[in-house]
């Protein structure tokens, strides 16, 4: 007859349970622990190196993008600039304009503004500032305060300025050359083109909703923008990062920058007349595709965590299920529960032990036999 378990016995249990719960608990999540590092720390290396890659890739197009198109919207620019200024040379050379008499001006400003219906004034201004011919049949007006008149008559060749139009009362860009007779500076050839021109070329770029160009002339005066109240009131972009840059020492420059209270990035170069032609667009739209590609990553990522731990809860289990069963057998045989047999499933370590307890119970049974 087996003596029944002291009560020291009993107390002893205690602890032992206690702690084949706590070893439990600890080798399950050991074992989860050390499958999520092995299956996600490479997965989330891999995609962090990856969302660098792309973030640096991205800005790299984005900042090629911005100066391949300020250098086109320069180039086109300087292009409808160059074609104007031409024609005007060429008017300025003809017998009847360098007469400095209104009738025949007349007849040739008039065909000028037909050809290039673009300038909407085109006149002669005599050396006391006063018109002489005109394409409109607007009265004649003193431009002697005019800076482009004076520089003209000054000898410079060639003078662009933006301004408000006496004649529409809109911005206009203004070039204007001197009329030399036998080498003498007899009056001004002066064409006033309207900004919406000027604007059709560096408008039409646009890249998603926030991405546009726009023009300043050398004294930083808005010519073209997308903002039509800039042109409107001829504002200055002195303290525009992009503008500022520039005039500093008139070099291309590519910057990020806070505009609107969102952060951006621009480049901005000039052109042939100093005028800068500047491309910007807001960085989170620019890295948009960075965003979508670090959710779908966080998402893949989220999938495999959950994936790795039901793997990882699954095969703890399963590994410390034997485990957990040979030690409710031992408790037994230590309780004197020497009937129950451990079964005993595989060929490796831990079947190896199920085993040898095996053994050890068998031998705990002859023992007390003999006794």
């Amino acid at each position: 007859m087996q003596d029944a378990p002291s009560s020291s016995a009993a107390t002893d249990l205690q602890p032992a349970r206690a702690q084949r719960k706590t070893l439990r608990l600890g080798m399950v999540a050991k074992a989860s622990v050390a499958m999520l590092a092995v299956g996600l720390l490479p997965l989330i290396l891999f995609g962090a190196i990856t969302l660098i890659q792309e973030g640096n890739r991205i800005r790299a197009e984005a900042r090629e993008s911005l100066k391949t198109n300020a250098e086109q919207i320069a180039a086109r620019l300087d292009e409808w600039v160059d074609k104007n200024v031409r024609v005007l040379q060429a008017v300025a050379t003809l017998p009847e304009i360098r007469s400095m008499k209104a009738d025949p001006q007349i007849a040739t400003l008039t065909a000028i503004s037909q050809s290039y219906p673009w300038m909407f004034l085109v006149h002669t201004i005599g050396p006391d500032g006063t018109d002489v011919a005109r394409n409109d049949k607007h009265p004649l007006t003193n431009y002697a305060d005019r800076q482009y008149f004076k520089d003209a008559m000054n000898g410079k060749d060639l003078i662009w300025q933006t301004l408000i139009s006496r004649t529409n009362g809109k911005p206009s860009l203004v070039l204007a050359m001197p009329i030399r007779d036998g080498g003498t500076i007899v009056g001004v050839l002066q064409a006033a083109m309207a900004i919406e021109d000027i604007s059709h070329i560096v408008l039409t770029w646009r890249a998603g909703q926030t991405g546009y160009a726009f023009l300043v002339d050398e004294t930083g005066v808005v010519i073209a923008h997308a903002r039509e109240e800039y042109v409107l009131s001829q504002r200055r972009l002195q303290d525009h990062p992009l503008v500022a840059a520039f005039e500093a020492d008139g070099k291309p420059h590519l910057a990020a920058f806070v505009a609107d209270g969102a952060e951006s990035l621009g480049y901005i170069q000039g052109n042939r007349f100093h005028w800068g032609i500047a491309a910007q667009q807001n960085t989170a739209e620019l890295m948009a595709a960075q965003r979508q590609t670090l959710m779908l990553g966080l998402a893949l990522l989220a999938a495999a965590v959950g994936l790795v731990c039901f793997i990882a809860l699954l095969a703890s289990k399963l590994l410390v299920r034997p485990i957990v069963d040979m030690t409710h057998a031992a408790d037994r045989m230590s309780m004197g529960e020497l009937d129950a047999s451990i079964p005993v499933a595989g060929k490796d370590e831990i079947g190896m032990l199920a085993k040898a307890l095996e053994r050890l119970r068998k031998s705990m049974v002859a023992a007390m036999a003999r006794l």
